[in-house]
């Protein structure tokens, strides 16, 4: 079986990748992004997509219309990859004050990698993050019982900040879901994989691991 990158990964092409644009017109932006040494995302492709190749995406910064990128491009064209940065290193690289101790406050209630805004402006130097961001963040979340402690605790986060945290959190298999939706009381809940999304039971996500939701 091919290997399977986890959505969220950043990936950089090699020089001479065999990459194609979804929409042909976007192809001389992303040549010269590539161009730059900049990386693309790995991204969810549809569960019935015949096309083998690894779906990808860049998403330009707001000074060009926020634009979303999508591409395919094989496997074996992938030179580098690399987990989305630790909230950790988001902080250690430094981030606008109004962001300073909501950011230092949400790295005390679990370990989280970043991804949107404030991952791709800490990736690439270029201007992402403004007034009005959110942060995107992912927590591996191995049981029901740290998913609702750490459920709980982001909504306590949010009654005291201003800022908004969106994410997902990470369950077995790649799996993941919206950390809002899970706080909510549906049955049901809308679980993202690699090839594609679905709905699923809510006492059915942790079955892997002994542990019901």
């Amino acid at each position: 079986m091919p290997e399977r990158l986890a959505r969220h990964t950043l990936v950089w092409l090699s020089a001479h990748a065999d990459w194609r644009a979804d929409v042909a017109a976007q192809e001389p932006r992303l040549a010269a992004w590539f161009a730059q040494g900049l990386p693309a995302m790995v991204a969810r492709r549809a569960a019935d997509d015949p096309d083998s190749r690894l779906r990808l995406g860049v998403p330009l910064p707001p000074c060009e219309g926020k634009q979303r990128l999508a591409l395919r491009v094989p496997l074996q064209d992938v030179q580098r990859r690399q987990a989305p940065p630790a909230l950790s290193d988001i902080l250690a690289a430094g981030v606008c004050p109004a962001w300073q101790a909501p950011l230092h406050a949400l790295a005390t209630l679990a370990p989280a990698r970043v991804f949107g805004a404030f991952a791709w402006q800490h990736v690439t130097g270029l201007p992402y993050v403004h007034d009005r961001s959110d942060i995107d963040l992912l927590w591996e979340v191995p049981d029901a019982a740290r998913a609702d402690a750490l459920v709980t605790r982001l909504r306590a986060w949010e009654a005291q900040h201003p800022q908004r945290v969106d994410g997902e959190l990470c369950l077995a298999r790649g799996a993941a879901v919206n950390w809002r939706e899970y706080a909510g009381s549906s049955r049901q809940l809308l679980v993202k994989r690699l090839d594609g999304a679905a709905l699923e039971a809510r006492h059915r996500l942790f079955e892997g691991s002994g542990v019901a939701a």
